[in-house]
């Protein structure tokens, strides 16, 4: 297992408060901008991965980069049969993604999409694709509580990126 120095998990704290909504100005806002993710991450470890894609496919979905912006995203039908989720709007150049996780809840409804930097995981099954900008990277698929990755008053999936 690797763990993360120190100074990255700084780092990445910081990246998070700065993510905070500007009105919910809380800390724990930034804190879950940092843990919600890892808690993604964990679950596919824990038995959690998705192999096929959840029925109802929405139109739109929520997209966060990992301690990062979100942004509205359309969802189509892909070549393989999966899912094609596209950002709608500007990206940033420096937006950096490997791949991203699809969340749904214990319902099979799709929450939305978190983006992240670096390698996909090893062994999970690639639900479609996720666009963001230029780049086009595997989409993964998780289901858990979504309790366990947000809070009200500051949501990873804001419900008006729907």
């Amino acid at each position: 297992m690797v763990r993360p120095s120190v100074s990255a998990l700084g780092a990445l704290l910081v990246a998070g408060l700065a993510a905070c909504d500007k009105n919910a100005g809380s800390v724990s806002c930034g804190i879950d901008a940092f843990t919600g993710p890892l808690v993604v991450k964990e679950s596919f470890g824990k038995g959690a991965a998705l192999r096929t894609v959840p029925e109802g496919m929405p139109t739109r979905l929520p997209i966060r980069l990992v301690a990062g912006p979100a942004w509205r995203g359309t969802v189509a039908g892909d070549s393989t049969g999966g899912w094609l989720v596209t950002v709608q709007g500007a990206v940033s150049k420096q937006a950096r993604v490997g791949y991203g996780v699809l969340v749904v809840d214990y319902h099979n409804t799709a929450l939305g999409v978190l983006a992240f930097d670096g390698q996909t995981i090893r062994g999970a099954a690639a639900l479609g694709r996720l666009a963001i900008g230029d780049t086009v990277v595997p989409l993964l698929g998780v289901r858990l509580d979504p309790a366990a990755i947000q809070n009200a008053r500051c949501p990873i999936f804001p419900d008006s990126l729907r």
